[in-house]
Parts: structure tokens; C-alpha cells; sequence
């Protein structure tokens, strides 16, 4: 989001706080009839008997510098008698309300305008105990500031992701600041001091100043009570998810055993893992138990949180690491490493045998660190030899599906990565006589055909990535069964991804041609958008191949396929920028597009 579009949202934000806190009804029963009165940002409106009788309407904000707005209407009794109804409605600090029959002021209300930041909004706490109490775990992952921090078009983040994007360089002086505003609070909690601190606390990101705040709030002399009290009115209140994070740090900081419970059931809303683990680990006894079974509770960020937290101080802790710690919804490869360390899996393969449910556990351990994108890959892994040429071992007995021998597949890449390589983990941890000893026992496995059959059978009726690299293992070309797949599966991705990978130019135009025919250009839908991506982002060596693709990316509201295109017309000669369709779509960009690198790359080719 640009400066503008986040300013323009940040208004937006305002605007709805003030309508909700402007947002009043009065009502006044005069000889059995109903007189209402009700007030909102933009419309002050008279109802007599459930009947409008007069409203005033207003076009913009700023026509509340006129302080007050009159209404009337008139009032017919059983005797048939009129009366004139008036109403004066309107103030700056306070919100006053005067009604009159006939001049007879029959009531007269004025409401103080706080603009206290939590007023009328969801709280967070007891929209996610509401769950809890009735699923027994959290069953929305959204929560009910996400109106506040995301607009129309950006989707929420994942619970617990946008911590792992925030700044970790704190503001200068803020923590320093809010501690001086949470010990006023402390010490006289008023709602003016309250809301000072309240406000302070949204302005930022616990997940950038909290350690720096932990810190200093240690070293305060405090009444643990105080603290307790106030953290809790900040837990009652909270509409902000600032504010939940702030106040379960700062109980975290006292002995909040009493208060496991209330933790625990914030902690299942993986926004709050983190920070829950945080405060169960500093403020309460037998912590780890608390945490484990949070662990098995939770799957994604929160998970990753408190398995990093998690002490295997059990057998049973040590086993779960090994068969369900690791499995997450965010990337295995987050807690591979850390679940083979803290569950001793070197220890537990050296079994003569191991169960299904092991195999199952340390064949997904492996894979994990085995990827590319691992954090702590296999080789930062001081056992990797052991674990490698026992999962091996185990392999000959458990190795029954796709998804097994795959993992053999890539251990066998490993040990046969260039030499060059080797040398290096040669001076790490690894030793020639390890190496050739699971080279000789994963051969046999490897020798025979039999999953390069299975895999091939597997694409003839369905895609499937692990059959597709296992087919390329044994050199088989499964473009064919890929171009099938394709009329089954029109708008699947990794189809698109994977013929592209062939770098085959036949390949390519076909692939070209059936998307051309076959995706609905002129009205993209998301999976249509990244397939197309997939496809021309590889386009800038086949000139002229696809130009339809390129015009539908150019004439789309993707700006990321919007660049993509302009980058391949950039690559292509001159010649073909300058037909009048691709002409007026480039121009369009340069003079509509709000990416300034846009602008400037489309101006290039015009």
C-alpha cells in the first residue's frame, strides 16, 4: 500500500470510529406516544410512533461546524389536539439532546464525546473464549480488528506472520515512553490515563520494542498486583491486537499462575502463541506441560512458536517431536531441524525397529531437511550420517509409497552431490567411510524400476510433484502426460510450471497455444492470473511466442503481470512493442499504473 492509499485507509479508520461514537438514540414517551430521537455522522432523524416526521441529511464531515440541528414535527393526540415536537441536537465536547412539546422541555440529555479507543468494538479476548468454550479450539482465524488493519483489497495475514515482517529495530525511546505511561496507569488507573496508555500501545509493534520494554519493566520496582489489575482491564478491553500482545507480556512478567488458564485459551489463537508461551514460561510453574499441550493444539505460527519453546523433557515430549512435532500449515522446514535435535532422532533410529508412525515422522523430518529452503538444513545437522544410514536401514521394510521413496531419492542426491561439496562437509562433521556406507546400502533401493512405474502411472490419471521429479529421476519424459493433465486441469499451476521447466521450445509454443485457447483472457480469475504469470515471466528468450498472453497481461490489473510483460516486450525487438493494441496498452500503463518502475519501463517501450 502507497503513502496515499494507507493515508486515505487511516481516514477511513477515523471516519468509522467517529460514526460509531456519534451514533445515538434518545427515546421519550409523551401522553402514550413514542418520541425517538437518533443521531448519526451524516443524518439526525425524528420519529414519532415508529414514523419519520423529519430528518436532517448531511453531504460532507465538515458540516458539523454547525453546532446544533433543529427538527420538528407534530403530534396528534386521541382527542384529535396537534402539538408542535422540537428538537435540538448537536455540540462539539458533549452530544445534548433537547425535546419540547409546545415549548415544554420534556427531556434534556447531553453525552460526553470520549473517542475512547476501544468503545464500540469487538473484544478481542472474548471473541476468541467464545470459540474455545463452544469448539473447544479456535475455529476463525480472523479477529475483529482485521477491518482496522487490512482494506478491501488485501486479504489478512496469516495468524502470527506479521510479526515475522515487523521492523526488530525499535522505535527510539518508545518502550521507555509507554512504561512511563503504563506505571501512571498503575499507579492512578483513570480512564484519561488509561487511554493514554491504550493509544501508545497501538501506535506500534510489541514484536519491535517488546524486548526493550521486558527489559525496563523488570527493573521497575512495581506492586505485582497493580500490574495484574491493570494488564487485565487492557485483556477486557482490548479491541486492538497490540493491546492483547501488550497486556500478556506484562502479566508474563508477574506470577500469573492463576491466570493459566486464561492464557492458555488466548494462546490457541495463533496470533498470541508467542507471546502466551512467553508469559508461561516466565510467570508460571510446570510451564512445559502447559506449552506441549499448546503445541498439540495449535498448527501454524503458533505451533512453530511453542515447539521452539517446547524442553523434551520426557520420552513422551520426545517421541511427539519426532512423529507430529515437525508437521505444521506454514513450511515443515521451520521445525525439522529443531524436532530431529530435541526428539534425539539418531537415538530413536538406532532401534533394530521402529514403528510406522516413526518412519512416517523422520521420513518427514528429512524431507524437510533435505529442501532447499530449509533454515537448519542437513547440513548444520551434527547426526546427519547417523540418521541417513539408519533411515536407510529402516527404508528396506517401510519404504511402500511415492512419498517414501522420494525421500530416498533426495538422500540419494545428497550423497552424490559434486565432489567439490563433499570436500567441504568432509572438513565439517562428515566422514569418507559414512558417505560410501549409505552410498552402498541406498543403491539397491535406487536400482530397481519399479517406483519410476509408479510414478508414471500415477500422472497418467492425476498430477502429482513428487511422482513428476521421481519420473525425471529415471530420465522418463512425462510432457505428454503433463499436456493431458492439462485438459483435465486447465488452470492448475505447477502443470504450467512444470512444462516450462522443460526449456523445451516445442514444448513451450504448445504450451503457449493451449493457454491462449484455454484461459479466459479478457477476465482473469486469480488461478488464470498466476498461471499466466508462470508462463510469461520464462517468455523473454522465445520471441514473439505468445504475444496474446503478453497483450492480456499488459491490459490486466495485475501489476505484477503488468511488469512481467513489459520486461519480456523489453527483451523482444522493438518491432513488436510498437503494434497499435500493445501501443495503446503500454501507453495506458504509463499514464494509469501507480508502480512508479511501471511507469517508467512502459514509457521506455513507447
Amino acid at each position: 500500500m502507497g503513502f496515499k492509499d494507507e493515508f486515505k485507509f487511516e481516514m477511513q479508520n477515523v471516519r468509522r470510529d467517529l460514526e460509531k461514537e456519534v451514533r445515538r438514540a434518545w427515546k421519550v414517551d409523551y401522553e402514550g406516544h413514542c418520541i425517538e430521537v437518533m443521531n448519526q455522522i451524516k443524518e439526525e432523524v425524528l420519529l414519532i410512533d415508529g414514523k419519520i416526521v423529519d430528518k436532517n441529511k448531511r453531504k460532507y464531515l465538515l458540516s458539523h461546524m454547525i453546532p446544533y440541528v433543529k427538527l420538528s414535527g407534530i403530534l396528534e393526540l386521541e382527542d384529535g389536539t396537534k402539538h408542535v415536537v422540537s428538537v435540538k441536537i448537536g455540540g462539539y465536547v458533549s452530544l445534548n439532546c433537547i425535546i419540547k412539546v409546545d415549548n415544554e422541555v420534556i427531556m434534556n440529555d447531553s453525552l460526553k464525546l470520549e473517542f475512547l479507543p476501544w468503545e464500540h468494538k469487538d473484544k478481542i479476548v472474548p471473541f476468541i473464549q467464545a470459540q474455545v468454550e463452544t469448539h473447544h479450539k479456535v475455529v476463525n482465524d480472523l479477529l475483529p480488528d482485521d477491518e482496522y488493519l487490512y482494506n478491501d483489497v488485501d486479504l489478512p495475514m496469516t495468524p502470527g506472520l506479521f510479526d515475522t515482517f515487523v521492523d526488530d529495530t525499535p522505535t527510539p525511546f518508545y518502550a521507555k515512553r509507554l512504561l512511563k505511561l503504563f506505571i501512571k496507569q498503575m499507579s492512578n488507573p483513570t480512564t484519561k490515563t488509561r487511554k493514554a496508555t491504550y493509544e501508545k500501545i497501538i501506535f506500534d509493534n510489541i514484536a519491535s520494542y517488546g524486548e526493550e520494554f521486558v527489559d525496563r519493566f523488570q527493573q521497575v520496582e512495581r506492586d505485582e498486583s497493580r500490574v495484574q489489575e491493570e494488564a487485565l482491564w487492557l485483556l477486557e478491553h482490548a479491541a486492538h491486537r497490540e493491546v492483547v500482545k501488550f497486556a500478556v507480556t506484562v502479566l508474563g512478567c508477574t506470577d500469573c499462575e492463576k491466570y493459566k488458564e486464561l492464557l492458555f485459551t488466548i494462546g490457541m489463537h495463533e496470533e498470541f502463541t508467542s507471546y502466551v508461551v512467553f508469559a508461561l514460561k516466565n510467570g508460571t510453574s510446570r510451564a512445559n506441560d502447559q506449552i506441549w499441550q499448546l503445541a498439540r493444539q495449535v498448527h501454524g505460527w503458533g505451533k512453530i512458536a511453542a515447539v521452539e519453546q517446547l524442553e523434551a523433557t520426557s520420552p513422551k515430549i520426545k517421541q511427539w517431536l519426532l512423529i507430529k512435532g515437525c508437521e505444521n500449515t506454514i513450511m515443515d522446514e521451520y521445525l525439522a531441524y529443531t524436532c530431529a535435535d530435541k526428539g534425539d532422532l539418531e537415538v530413536a533410529l538406532e532401534e533394530d525397529e521402529i514403528s510406522r508412525e516413526l518412519y512416517d515422522g523422520a521420513n518427514r523430518i528429512i524431507q524437510a531437511l533435505l529442501h532447499d529452503d530449509a533454515f537448519d538444513s542437513i547440513e548444520d545437522y551434527q547426526y546427519a550420517s547417523i540418521v541417513l544410514s539408519r533411515f536407510v536401514h529402516h527404508a528396506r521394510v517401510h519404504c511402500n509409497t511415492v512419498n517414501d521413496f522420494y525421500t530416498l531419492m533426495k538422500i540419494y542426491e545428497f550423497i552424490n552431490a559434486d565432489e567439490a561439496v563433499w570436500e567441504e562437509r568432509f572438513n565439517n562433521h562428515w566422514q569418507k567411510h559414512e558417505r560410501d556406507a549409505i552410498r552402498q546400502a541406498i543403491q539397491p533401493l535406487i536400482n530397481g524400476h519399479k517406483w519410476s512405474y509408479v510414478a508414471l502411472d500415477m500422472l497418467q490419471s492425476d498430477y502429482d510433484l513428487k511422482a513428476l521429479e521421481i519420473a525425471r529421476f529415471y530420465e522418463l519424459d512425462v510432457t505428454d502426460n503433463l499436456f493431458e493433465l492439462l485438459k483435465k486441469y486447465p488452470t492448475n499451476g505447477e502443470l504450467y510450471l512444470a512444462i516450462m521447466a522443460t526449456n523445451n521450445d516445442q514444448h513451450i509454443k504448445k504450451l503457449c497455444t493451449f493457454a491462449e485457447s484455454h484461459l479466459s483472457l479478457s477476465s482473469l480469475s486469480n488461478d488464470e492470473q498466476d498461471c499466466l504469470q508462470y508462463l510469461i515471466q520464462d517468455l523473454h528468450e522465445y520471441e514473439g511466442v505468445g504475444l496474446p498472453l503478453i497483450q492480456a497481461a499488459l491490459e490486466s490489473d495485475n501489476g505484477s503481470l503488468q511488469y512481467q510483460a513489459l520486461t519480456v516486450l523489453e527483451a523482444w525487438q522493438s518491432e513488436i512493442s510498437q503494434q497499435p493494441s500493445v501501443q495503446a496498452a503500454i501507453k495506458n500503463i504509463a499514464s494509469t499504473s501507480k508502480d512508479k518502475e511501471d511507469r517508467k519501463l512502459a514509457k521506455q517501450l513507447m
